[in-house]
């Protein structure tokens, strides 16, 4: 079946970006030279134009034209490492990172805390009912300074009540030993990995362009008898890999995160 014609020409465009003809940075022809090169419509041209924008590979500026996109350097978010000791549990609910961005300079903007009622996922996932009060603490993470991750924990009350939990800033030991401390050590944790289109907050932080998903990770950590945290991880789709290492990996092939990565508990 025949493509329509605006896709045609969105596809001999796309193969010229990727062949080199148009480089990162350079302005495509003009619509009016589009429009004559294909003897195509103004709106097919413009939906040709758009269809490349939502693929992510170029960007029109008001009155200088349309461009070819910087190509995205994909980086790698390590979400467990089996064989990693009970002691070497990343302090921080943020996953560790690996790949070409691992040696940009992590920082976060300062956690931001907040009294909710929890929805029925959050609910479903801390065993809580529907409208129970939860601590949510938020963050934004940069590697250098490129936005690269949305972070939000949700804690039951009864846990987070009084403690540190509830103040905003960094937790210097980090929530999970904090929880240990309050005698709730982590056992275990589960990951729940989905792809839908981004709300208003994701769209802005990220400085998505419109068709751009993200990805969600959402880990429910368990104590002995309950859980006690979940953490909603939340990337760009099309600048992140998430990699699971299950079993004893070769040193030489490990991703090189040391004891970053958060205890798996194997049945």
């Amino acid at each position: 079946m025949a493509h329509a014609r605006y896709q045609q020409i969105a596809d001999r465009l796309r193969d010229q970006i990727t062949s080199g003809v148009f480089g990162p940075g350079e302005r495509l022809p003009s619509e009016p030279d589009l429009i004559e090169e294909y003897q195509a419509s103004r709106n097919t041209v413009r939906l040709a134009i758009a269809l490349l924008t939502n693929q992510g590979l170029v960007v029109t500026r008001q009155g200088l034209g349309t461009f070819v996109q910087q190509p995205t350097r994909p980086f790698t978010a390590l979400l467990s490492r089996v064989n990693v000791s009970p002691d070497g549990q990343h302090a921080d609910t943020a996953l560790p990172v690996v790949g070409p961005a691992a040696s940009q300079p992590e920082r976060a903007r300062s956690v931001v805390v907040e009294r909710a009622e929890a929805s029925t996922s959050v609910a479903a996932s801390l065993d809580v009912k529907r409208g129970d009060p939860v601590v949510i603490r938020r963050s934004q993470r940069f590697l250098g300074d490129v936005p690269w991750l949305l972070v939000a924990s949700f804690f039951p009350m009864d846990l987070a009540s009084g403690t540190a939990l509830e103040q905003a800033g960094s937790i210097e030991q980090g929530s999970i030993k904090l929880l240990a401390d309050l005698g709730y050590p982590q056992q275990g944790f589960r990951d729940e990995i989905g792809a839908r289109m981004p709300d208003t907050r994701e769209f802005e932080f990220f400085g998505l362009t419109t068709g751009t998903p993200v990805l969600v990770v959402g880990r429910t950590a368990y104590g002995k008898s309950r859980p006690i945290r979940l953490t909603r991880y939340v990337y760009r789709a099309d600048r992140v890999r998430l990699a699971h290492e299950v079993a004893t990996i070769p040193e030489k092939y490990q991703a090189d995160v040391g004891a970053s990565a958060e205890t798996a508990t194997v049945p």
